[in-house]
């Protein structure tokens, strides 16, 4: 599952019409996506026909009930594949009302991780703002998806989120792969031309090749609640979000490839222990910390296989569950190969391992008589 958090601090630059219409594209793809409304205007629940002002639940009651109410108990069914967790103008509470609670910037990612087998996709419709709602977008997701209309206002606001996502990755050890895509664009006027060299010198290879033009008949499909895709197949916008959706789908197959390392990495129980393994070909040194070692980092224990660039360490274990970390260059870090995290009482990610009594070839051959 992917989680892509939709941000910028500029409103107008396309964060909505991006979150409706890759979702739907996406969907259109037969994947399973979830897009949470998380802006108090509810534009992307309203751009998606949905009456906010009959609903009896919305994303801020999952904030409000903090574990009781899950983002399943108050999703709305758009289309095939395509569900919708919205908002309301109540949501613009949820500041005020998290403002001392421990965990606050981690409401959302609590309650995705409830979900997370559930979708190939789920996406964040983050308010302009650099609030607690969108921190939590930011703590929840795995990627940024970064829109910059063609104006000096979208790219000062890029930094000042830029410096958001620093701290969290210094904060909570949280790695976020960002993305800039060009929305809005005018080719006819040379300020655009400038502004999305800007971009590319700024972004290098982390810019989408695909740019969103500005174009009449997104903001016509938005008032009719479609998407792009459904109002008007044929048109500027489709072909947009449609080459958007496609770039995103061929990331899978880099995904792919690394989930398939993936399945030779993470924690593996043997007759021997515990094998962890970390794979960083730019890595000098890594070490590995955990609840069992006291989070001391544990020495000399990680040993480098250059031929493949992976550190390998096996450790002893008794039947249990234990959370753990990788210490990179100094860095600390979730294990990328493994699915199990959990939030530390400090907020913090840590990657979780569960030991059995028998290692997992053992009791195979014990159940098969093999």
């Amino acid at each position: 599952m992917r989680t892509i958090a939709i941000v910028n601090q500029k409103g107008g630059c396309g964060k909505t019409t991006t979150a409706i219409n890759l979702s739907a594209c996406l969907a259109l793809q037969g994947r399973k996506v979830l897009l949470i409304d998380l802006d108090p205007q509810s534009h992307a629940s309203i751009g998606l026909n949905v009456n906010v002002e009959e609903l009896d639940k919305s994303v801020y009651d999952v904030f409000k009930a903090t574990g009781s109410l899950g983002l399943e108990d108050v999703s709305v069914t758009v289309d095939r594949c395509f569900d919708l967790v919205p908002a309301q103008i109540i949501l613009s509470a949820v500041e005020q009302e998290l403002s001392g609670k421990a965990g606050r910037e981690s409401v959302l990612l609590r309650s995705i991780q409830d979900i997370k087998r559930e979708y190939d996709y789920i996406i964040i419709d983050s308010p302009p703002s650099l609030g607690m709602l969108t921190v939590n977008a930011l703590r929840a997701c795995t990627e940024a998806l970064i829109p910059i209309d063609m104006s000096v206002f979208s790219l000062q606001g890029v930094a000042r989120l830029m410096g958001i996502i620093n701290v969290l990755k210094e904060t909570y050890g949280h790695q976020i792969r960002c993305k800039a895509l060009a929305t809005i664009w005018n080719a006819r006027t040379t300020f655009g031309k400038e502004v999305l060299y800007n971009i590319e010198e700024h972004f290098g290879d982390a810019v989408y090749e695909t740019i969103i033009h500005r174009t009449v008949k997104l903001k016509e499909s938005a008032g009719f609640g479609l998407p792009i895709i459904n109002y008007k197949s044929r048109c500027r916008g489709a072909e947009d979000y449609s080459g958007l959706a496609a770039e995103v789908l061929a990331e899978e197959k880099r995904l792919r490839k690394t989930k398939g390392l993936s399945t030779q990495l993470g924690p593996r129980q043997t007759k021997d222990g515990v094998v962890f393994s970390y794979y960083d070909p730019l890595a000098k040194d890594v070490q590995l910390a955990g609840d069992f070692s006291g989070w001391k980092p544990m020495g000399q224990l990680m040993v480098h296989k250059k031929n493949n660039h992976v550190w390998i360490g096996t450790v002893s274990l008794n039947p249990g569950t234990y959370q753990y970390k990788f210490i990179v260059d100094g860095e600390w870090k979730v294990d990328p190969c493994n699915s199990d995290v959990t939030i530390s009482e400090h907020g913090t990610n840590n990657s979780t391992v569960k030991v059995s009594s028998k290692p997992l070839i053992a009791m195979l051959k014990t159940l098969t008589g093999i």
